[in-house]
This record gives C-alpha cells, sequence and structure tokens, in this order.
C-alpha cells in the first residue's frame, strides 16, 4: 500500500474504529473482574465508524468514475473487480480455515454454511454464531453490489444531472433504512439488547444506510466543498459528543432499548459524518503515534477478521492447560489471556497483511493495468 496517498486523518479515524472493536470484544476476557459500564464507557461503535468511513471513500471512488467515465457496464465491473480484489481474498482465507478447524476439532457448522460464500448469511435474518464478525463484512459488500449497480441502471447516456442522481439515491436510501428500522422497531418491539442487536444491528437491510450517510460526505466533499470545509471545527466538536452520547446515555439511564431503537445507530453514523470534513483534511503527521496509528490503519482488515472467532473463540480457549499450569488465580489467568489476545491479533494480522493481503492487493494493480 502506497503511504504517499494515504490521509492521515482518516487512517486515524480507521485505527480507532478497528482499536474499539477489539477493546469491545476484548471484554469478554475480563468480564468477571471489570465494571462492566466503566470498562464499555471508551467502548465505540467501531464497526459504524467502518461503514461510514467506507461510503466515503468508496463514494468518493464512485463519484471520480462516474464523472471520468461513461460509466458503462465496462466501468462497472472494473469497479467491482478492484472491490472484490481488495476485500474476497482475505474473507475466503479466513472462512476456510476456520471451517477447517471447526471440522478438525469437531466444532459446530451452520446448516447455512453456504450463504456464508455469496454473504446472505444476515440478509434479512439474524447472522448464524459461526464466525460472527461476518456480519459487518456481508453488509459491505450488498452495499458494493447494489449502489453501483442502482446508479448504473439510473444514468441517461451522457453524464447530465448525474450528480444529481447520486444524491437522490443517497438520501433515498437513508430515509428507507431508518424507515424499515422503525417499523421493525414498532412492529418486533425489540425490549433487550440481544434481540435489537440480532434483528437491527446486524441486518443487511436495517444498516446499509451508515455506509450511505459516508456516501453523503463524499458527494459534500466534491459538489459542496466550501459548505463541506467551512465548518469544520464546530462540526468535529459535535460530532466527538455525539459519538460519545449513546456511553453517557447508557452510563446516566442504563441500558435503554428506547434509545437504542429509534436513535443510537444514526446518531453514531450522524457523529462520524461530522467528523470527516476536518480528518479529511489532516494529510499527515509525524512520530510514533503517528506511525503507530498509521500501522493500525493499514492492518486494520486483517485484524478485523482474526481477532474474535480465529484468536479469541478458537486459539484462546486452546491454550487453557497451559495458562493453568502457569498460575491458578482467576484474576492473573484473565489478565493473560486479555494480554496474549492482544498479542496474537496484532501478531496474525500483521502476518495475514504482509504474506496474503498485500500480495492480493499487488495483484490487483497489475490486474487493472492489464485491462485499462
Amino acid at each position: 500500500m502506497d503511504k504517499a496517498n494515504r490521509v492521515y486523518g482518516l487512517d486515524i479515524l480507521r485505527a480507532v474504529a478497528i482499536l474499539s472493536v477489539i477493546y469491545s470484544h476484548s471484554f469478554f476476557l475480563v468480564v468477571d473482574h471489570v465494571n462492566e459500564k466503566a470498562y464499555n464507557f471508551l467502548s465505540l461503535d467501531g464497526v459504524t465508524l467502518f461503514f461510514v468511513l467506507s461510503g466515503f471513500l468508496i463514494g468518493g471512488i464512485l463519484i471520480r468514475i462516474i464523472n471520468s467515465t461513461e460509466f458503462n457496464i465496462v466501468n462497472l465491473f472494473q469497479f467491482w473487480v478492484r472491490r472484490w480484489f481488495r476485500t474476497l481474498p482475505n474473507y475466503f482465507f479466513i472462512l476456510i480455515l476456520l471451517i477447517a478447524l471447526a471440522f478438525y476439532t469437531g466444532k459446530w457448522l451452520p446448516s447455512n454454511l453456504y450463504s456464508y460464500f455469496f454473504f446472505y448469511q444476515n440478509f434479512a435474518s439474524p447472522h448464524p454464531a459461526f464466525f460472527q464478525e461476518a456480519w459487518s463484512l456481508s453488509i459491505e459488500e450488498w452495499f458494493y453490489l447494489l449502489i453501483p449497480f442502482g446508479l448504473f441502471i439510473s444514468f441517461k447516456p451522457g453524464k447530465g444531472n448525474r450528480n444529481h442522481i447520486v444524491l437522490v439515491w443517497v438520501i433515498s436510501i437513508i430515509i428507507a433504512i431508518t424507515l424499515i428500522r422503525i417499523f421493525r422497531a414498532i412492529h418486533f418491539q425489540f425490549v433487550d439488547f440481544d434481540s435489537w442487536d440480532n434483528y437491527q444491528r446486524k441486518l443487511v437491510i436495517t444498516r446499509l444506510d451508515s455506509i450511505m450517510y459516508g456516501f453523503l460526505g463524499a458527494w459534500m466533499s466534491v459538489y459542496k466543498k466550501d459548505s463541506w470545509l467551512k465548518w469544520k471545527k464546530p462540526f468535529f466538536a459535535f460530532g466527538i459528543v455525539l459519538l460519545f452520547y449513546p456511553r453517557i446515555h447508557e452510563t446516566l439511564w442504563g441500558q435503554d432499548m428506547f434509545f437504542n431503537n429509534y436513535f443510537s445507530l444514526t446518531m453514531t453514523s450522524v457523529a462520524t459524518l461530522m467528523l470527516l470534513p476536518a480528518l479529511s483534511q489532516l494529510k499527515t503527521g509525524r512520530g510514533l503515534i503517528f506511525r503507530f496509528l498509521t500501522f493500525v490503519s493499514i492492518v486494520s482488515y486483517s485484524m478485523y477478521l482474526v481477532n474474535f472467532s480465529l484468536v479469541q473463540i478458537t486459539i484462546i480457549p486452546a491454550l487453557k492447560g497451559a495458562i493453568v499450569s502457569f498460575t491458578t488465580n482467576q484474576l492473573m489467568i484473565s489478565v493473560i489471556r486479555y494480554a496474549i489476545y492482544w498479542v496474537l491479533t496484532f501478531t496474525f494480522s500483521y502476518l495475514l497483511y504482509t504474506f496474503f493481503e498485500k500480495p492480493m492487493m499487488q495483484l490487483r494493480e497489475r490486474f487493472s493495468k492489464n485491462h485499462k
């Protein structure tokens, strides 16, 4: 990956997103020894941060393609090939590895395992317990497939008013998905966190709006650039407040399902959108923190894929005997497991990125050059 083309502010957001995911998942390793509210106060919704950032970046790519080409079927397929080279190899590598490990250890596999290969496992029904973190990848892939195709069939020959068509698509999907969530909240009356989590937060049909908020940011940054940048500092400050408000709300009033059902997901998406004008203008940095956050950003996709099902669910339980032989103190066992989780997540993600993800991206670049 060419570091010269990176935007440090967006790397910060990506790094914060993945570190929030890892931090949130690692709670389960020390659940008996920490205060849940205190621990989770810093546990931001990293996946929603990813969604909005992805919409901003991919939306920007789509707008550039739309503005510089006819956006015909060839352009559409070139876009898909580049995205799939970026996302699918890593995903299928980890998916097949987890399937192989499950067969080897005799663990349960879902009856609809085939759906994981088509990203259909959580389209409109709860995600199975196997490879649980794949729920967000499914939402991303449906965005890559449906939105460009919808734009493609919407454009008339020529380029007139394409920017307005894009905006109509973005706003329409945001409104439609928000209304679907509201309808489901009223109809199903989710009264506990797990139900809301499985039937609202983790479905394709209820989460595409988060990515579209990022797409809206990309549209604003191109077609309304002056307005986009004019209020970047107050937007950033207010975005930070909104980003932490769900945690403040939970700390003060406990788990509020009315807030979760009607406000939480939209608020976090809007908050992330408000951070983007300022962060997208922060081009570079320096020092140890800069290098660390850039590294985390670069390996973030691999970190997301390996951290939970592979490291926490599969590898750490297999190390139980070795840990117990070292100490029987429950607090020490939790601390050791916690440390191992972070170390293995960083180590495996670096290896996966270096020896698989990066070569796949280099192959993508060679493929793209050969098909220009």
